[in-house]
């Protein structure tokens, strides 16, 4: 019985990392759309793609380069694509808590 809890945790976690990226690229994708970068350079996998990298690199100028070189050709919207990929869902979270606090 232990034995299929287990694989059922890891099943869960898996799961879990996948949906956070996915989650992850699509907020960046929003993000990129925002800061109007060109349609053939925003695809969705090809957004994907960026935020499985930028998971794997702490450094946030790193990463800022990396959606620059991808994405858009300057800093200015690759740094606020990067800003707002965070800034959006932070702002969903506070406004379903306003909401839950309210009721």
């Amino acid at each position: 019985m232990s034995e299929v809890m287990g694989v059922e945790i890891w099943v869960f976690l898996i799961a879990l990392i996948i949906g956070s990226f996915i989650l992850g690229a699509f907020f960046l994708w929003l993000a990129l759309k925002i800061v109007a970068t060109p349609e053939e350079r925003s695809t969705f996998g090809s957004v994907l793609i960026t935020a499985l990298i930028n998971a794997l690199i702490p450094c946030c100028i790193i990463q800022w380069y990396i959606i620059k070189v991808r994405h858009t050709d300057y800093w200015g919207p690759a740094i606020a694509a990067w800003f707002l990929s965070w800034l959006i869902p932070f702002a969903i979270v506070l406004g379903v808590l306003a909401v839950v606090a309210a009721a």
